[in-house]
């Protein structure tokens, strides 16, 4: 864009600033920028640590209170109490002291089996098993099976449903045998604490993880316990203030957890906020997945952080960079100022007046500055007595080369007017030799019928010999507009085509050329001259090189076709392609697509007269952008009739 000295533009102060402050700006912002995202991803991973500490121990507190119960009730099984009362029947010391274990472990539910798994005797918690969830078999129990096998198991179960339409619990379940197994076992002893609606666990681990933290009103951390995808123990709060018992947990969630069993560690909208949280499965005795645990701490009390430490930091990186604009401003005036002094001198230079000449007072490089300026004005005041010479000699110079130009434009309108009189020549010759094939027949044919002291004889034998002459001539004319009959024999297309390659595949415009070969070995040979298809492939390699500007892929393809009995060749570029309005002259006499002084026009002109004196064919499928691909089909014969 071009401005004048009315129109506004900025001073070499105001660039110098903008240069200076977009410089700085872009690198107080890009690093303002990372050092946010180191902070942002410091403080996400102490969040995603904390959160792996806090399941840690959330895992150890569920595991303790599991093993505890299991010491409790293989303690109470190992002994020879229960022995003795069952020995003694005495049912009322035996509920007596199966209650007071029931109450010192915590236990919701206990009961004692015998050797076949039925229930014989149980004690209860009411306000918290329903007589629904007594079981009256519990040899299907996983861990009731263990412990009449002699083993003290404990793990995760879910109970079936109680009466009146309750759903299905999860209880913590532990079983030991009583008695020695096999031959003396009396039973099995096993004990439970329902999960559903306790929050005991989840309370402990919340106090030791969080202490109460809360932030906005809202708890800073979670624990809850799932049966499947279903909240039946956690501290996470509604929005009406009750606990969340009953929600889900997301469906990304339980896909992870529940369905391929595997632990889930990422960002989690719980209930109504969002937490940076880690899920586990919870297995039954048999490994099934039947539950979760989750401990999560809430993302806003690290985002608030986050957010604190990266305003504080762009706070402190604008007031150092409205500093910085402060003090530069003051010192590009400094600098500056002398030029503008240069300022008001040009103007004059601008208005013609190559006579001024600048004084500068200030040292150092200023003045070498008006100096050299000086220096410059000499110049240009010689520069423009020689522009002035040199005007004259160009304009001399043009109109030479114009009336050049004038002449190689009807040379070349010549040359055109040449190519399509040759082209309608050819189209005469072809048309004319047949009527003079009969004219020299019929006029051969009567002669012989004539006596030898016929009048008429000397006249028809002259004729004859203008006919034969005419015919000369024709048959130059088709000789020059297309090729003449040449010496063919079996030929090995394949073969052909790789020695054709080896001619020419030395040469540096090769050089960059990958040529890719797929050829037939079963190709049958055609009769054709080797010589003359040498000629047309040497023809479609140079233009496919040229097409691809010497670099890119030449793909080679041999097959026989069956249904028409011909051998068939295509040769493929990677090269720039052929607009489809020029796809139908290509095959035209100094019809060419290359610039002007890189091409004859006549290679494929003569390559189409070839293929189609063997009675073959050539054809071009092209797009611009993509490549080119010419095919040639030769029949496949005992012998080949080449036509003239």
């Amino acid at each position: 864009m071009l401005f004048s000295f009315a129109s506004p533009r900025l001073s070499l102060k105001a660039r110098l600033i903008w240069s200076y402050l977009v410089i700085l700006g872009t690198g107080g912002l890009a690093t303002s920028l990372v050092g946010s995202w180191i902070v942002s991803s410091t403080i996400m991973m102490q969040a995603r640590r904390a959160v792996d500490h806090g399941f840690a121990t959330a895992r150890t507190v569920y595991e303790q209170q599991l093993q505890a119960l299991k010491l409790s009730v293989e303690f109470a099984a190992s002994g020879i109490t229960i022995q003795r009362y069952l020995a003694d029947s005495d049912r009322n010391a035996l509920s007596a002291y199966l209650d007071r274990v029931r109450q010192d472990a915590g236990f919701d539910f206990l009961s004692l089996t015998d050797p076949q798994g039925r229930v014989v005797f149980r004690v209860s918690q009411p306000d918290r098993i329903s007589p629904g969830r007594i079981l009256d078999d519990a040899s299907s129990v996983s861990v009731v099976k263990a412990a009449l096998s002699g083993q003290v198991a404990a793990s995760t179960e879910i109970l079936p449903e109680g009466g009146g339409g309750q759903n299905a619990g999860m209880a913590l379940m532990v079983a030991a045998p009583v008695g020695t197994p096999p031959a003396g076992a009396l039973g099995a002893l096993y004990g439970g604490v329902l999960l559903n609606g306790n929050f005991h666990i989840v309370d402990r681990v919340w106090e030791l993880l969080f202490r109460g933290d809360r932030f906005q009103d809202v708890d800073s951390g979670s624990v809850t316990i799932f049966q499947m995808d279903s909240r039946i123990s956690t501290n996470v709060r509604t929005a009406a203030g009750g606990r969340a018992v009953g929600t889900r947990a997301p469906a990304e969630v339980r896909d992870a957890v529940l369905t391929r069993c595997e632990l889930w560690r990422g960002r989690a909208f719980v209930v109504k906020d969002w937490y940076i949280s880690e899920y586990a499965p919870i297995r039954n005795y048999a490994g099934d997945a039947i539950g979760m645990l989750s401990v999560g701490i809430l993302e806003n009390t690290y985002t608030a952080i986050r957010n604190r430490v990266i305003l504080s930091f762009f706070g402190i990186a604008t007031a150092g960079f409205l500093l910085i604009i402060g003090i530069t401003y003051y010192m590009i005036q400094y600098i500056t100022r002398p030029i503008g002094e240069m300022v008001a001198a040009t103007r004059g230079i601008i208005a013609g007046r190559f006579d001024q000449e600048v004084r500068s007072d200030s040292p150092g490089e200023i003045a070498l500055l008006a100096e050299s300026f000086n220096a410059m004005l000499a110049s240009l005041r010689q520069m423009k007595g020689d522009l002035e010479e040199w005007g004259r000699t160009l304009e001399e110079k043009v109109k030479q080369r114009t009336e050049e130009l004038g002449a190689m434009q009807a040379r070349m309108a010549q040359s055109e007017r040449l190519a399509s009189l040759g082209m309608l020549a050819a189209g005469v010759a072809h048309e004319v030799n047949n009527p003079l094939g009969g004219i020299l027949a019929l006029t051969g044919l009567s002669v012989e019928d004539m006596a030898q002291d016929d009048p008429n004889r000397e006249n028809l034998e002259e004729v004859i010999r203008q006919t034969e002459r005419c015919r000369d001539i024709v048959k130059g004319l088709l000789e020059f507009s297309r090729q003449s009959k040449g010496n063919t024999e079996p030929v090995d297309l394949n073969k052909v085509l790789q020695d054709t390659l080896s001619l020419v595949e030395n040469q540096a415009v090769f050089f960059n050329i990958n040529v890719v070969w797929n050829l037939d070995p079963e190709l049958p040979r055609v009769m054709a001259d080797r010589s003359q298809f040498q000629q047309v492939f040497i023809n479609i390699f140079m233009n496919a090189v040229q097409a691809m500007n010497e670099r890119g892929a030449i793909t080679i393809v041999t097959r026989h076709n069956a249904p028409g009995n011909s051998a068939e060749v295509a040769i493929s570029d990677t090269g720039q392609g052929i607009p489809a309005e020029q796809i139908g002259r290509i095959f035209d006499p100094f019809f060419t697509t290359k610039e002007s002084g890189h091409g004859t026009g006549l290679g494929l002109s003569i390559a189409y007269g070839i293929v189609t004196t063997h009675r073959g064919t050539i054809s071009v499928q092209s797009e611009v952008g993509k490549g080119s691909t010419f095919t040639i089909r030769l029949p496949v014969e005992a012998e080949v009739r080449l036509e003239v």
